[in-house]
């Protein structure tokens, strides 16, 4: 078996995107994160984007893609779920953050923590 270079940037880059987002959380427990904390969500959502199109590249068909998804046990549908839930994670931690001003409630970070 070859190595696969697109999964390992995928992996690479969701784990990037998952560090960088889980760091920001833990800032903001310690209420230290401060003006960092939008552009961090932002290079977060930039590198997980980036991980997210390294997996259609992997497939080099979009058509095995979308055939992919059709079973849970799939190893894309898998990737796509953690894709998801850690978009979505951060957009609500983005709407938090956008609304009271830099600040974040204690359970939404350590949600994002254990979703990161």
């Amino acid at each position: 078996m070859e190595i696969q270079i697109p999964l390992v940037i995928f992996t690479s880059f969701l784990a990037w995107a998952a560090g960088i987002f889980g760091t920001q959380c833990i800032l903001a427990l310690q209420k230290r994160g401060g003006a960092v904390q939008l552009p961090a969500l932002i290079c977060s959502a930039v590198v997980l984007v980036v991980g997210g199109i390294a997996v259609v590249f992997h497939l080099t068909l979009p058509f095995n893609l979308f055939n992919g998804f059709g079973h849970i046990t799939s190893g894309i549908t898998q990737e796509l779920i953690a894709i998801v839930v850690l978009a979505v994670a951060a957009i609500v931690y983005l709407v938090y953050l956008r609304r009271d001003e830099g600040k974040v409630p204690a359970w939404l970070a350590v949600l994002s923590i254990a979703l990161a």
